[in-house]
């Protein structure tokens, strides 16, 4: 005999939002924490408004089955506007999750950008990976 479990998938619910910030000559740093509504925490820059961590949710799986998350591959932040931005830090509000197709659960990623000194102004977006797998 053999079970075989659903596909595991996810769906996007809300970007990786670091908010607006404004440059200084030294560069600085901007960390947002994976939860639902996170205050920017900033080092040599100063944060002027926004600021969201990502979430996602695990849309489909086989129900009462653990589901491992993890976070990584991370791109710089590019834009017109200079250098690329470093993005790194990345983490997760839950390692892992039980399925339940009846109440879904919201994950939130979080991570810092580094900006560089008098990093020029625009806007600059990146990317990462988030993998889940049955435990």
């Amino acid at each position: 005999t053999v079970q075989v479990l659903a596909a595991v998938q996810l769906s996007a619910v809300t970007d990786l939002d670091f908010g607006v910030v404004a440059a200084s000559a030294a560069g600085g740093t901007v960390t947002i924490a994976p939860v639902a509504a996170p205050t920017p925490s900033v080092s040599g820059v100063v944060a002027i408004s926004g600021g969201a961590s990502a979430s996602f949710q695990v849309t489909q799986a086989t129900n009462g089955e653990v589901i491992a998350l993890s976070v990584g591959n991370p791109t710089p932040l590019t834009g017109s506007g200079g250098p690329d931005i470093a993005l790194s830090g990345l983490s997760l509000s839950t390692g892992s999750i039980v399925y339940s197709s009846t109440t879904p659960q919201t994950v939130y990623v979080g991570g810092t950008i580094t900006l560089n000194p008098n990093q020029g102004a625009g806007t600059y977006t990146g990317t990462f990976d988030v993998t889940a797998e049955y435990q």
